[in-house]
């Protein structure tokens, strides 16, 4: 070490790191976690973001599924400089009259083209093999958000229409749309049915279940 007087202290801290570090990779989970949340300052690297985070980033493997969090229509299909591969659907309504247009970014494969129509459950995506634009943070990733105001194509480019949604920094809380209940994560069920305006997890859930 540079600093032989902070050896004691960095063995401590050491110790300590492997005695409480959780695996976080999405086949120790019963969902894929989450680890980057709404509102949350913290991207999925761990660094601090320069924007409060406006949508729910959930890891995942190589070519893994993402399914549609509700019925809806493909409004476009993508390849943005730094987020890359983002899917645009419209889910209609939500149970509190909101649009849910919700972004599906830095995925790899589309399985669905523009004009689609979706159910919930659909696999809509894949996720990526290689971890390659900026946005990505070098972890492959999931970044789901929900916004109102969809930015039509003529649009794009304009004031307010940098990106896909005009409400880029004032996007909804998923976790207010579970058809469960707020904060109620709703994994998908091909045999449930669920109320008309929430939503349920972009992947689907069949992770070991530890420490729950």
């Amino acid at each position: 070490m540079d600093r032989p007087d902070l050896e004691t202290e960095y063995r401590r801290r050491l110790e300590f790191c492997k005695d409480t570090a959780k695996i976080q990779n999405s086949t120790s989970y019963y969902e894929n976690p989450i680890l980057s949340d709404f509102a949350s300052m913290y991207g999925v690297n761990g660094r601090t973001r320069v924007q409060i985070h406006q949508g729910i980033d959930i890891i995942g493997d190589a070519n893994e599924d993402i399914i549609a969090i509700a019925n809806g229509i493909v409004l476009e299909t993508a390849i943005a400089n730094c987020v890359g591969p983002t899917l645009v659907i419209d889910h209609g309504k939500s149970f509190d009259n909101k649009r849910l247009i919700t972004l599906y970014s830095h995925v790899g494969d589309f399985l669905v083209k523009e004009g689609d129509l979706v159910k919930r459950g659909d696999a809509v995506a894949k996720l990526p093999e290689k971890v390659e634009f900026p946005c990505m943070a070098r972890v492959r990733h999931l970044h789901l958000q929900i916004g109102q105001k969809y930015c039509e194509k003529e649009e794009k480019n304009t004031w307010g229409c940098q990106f896909f949604i005009k409400d880029l920094y004032s996007s909804l809380n998923p976790h207010n749309y579970w058809a469960k209940g707020t904060d109620k994560i709703t994994c998908f069920d091909k045999n449930a049915e669920y109320p008309e305006g929430t939503i349920t997890y972009p992947m689907l859930c069949k992770k070991i279940k530890l420490n729950k």
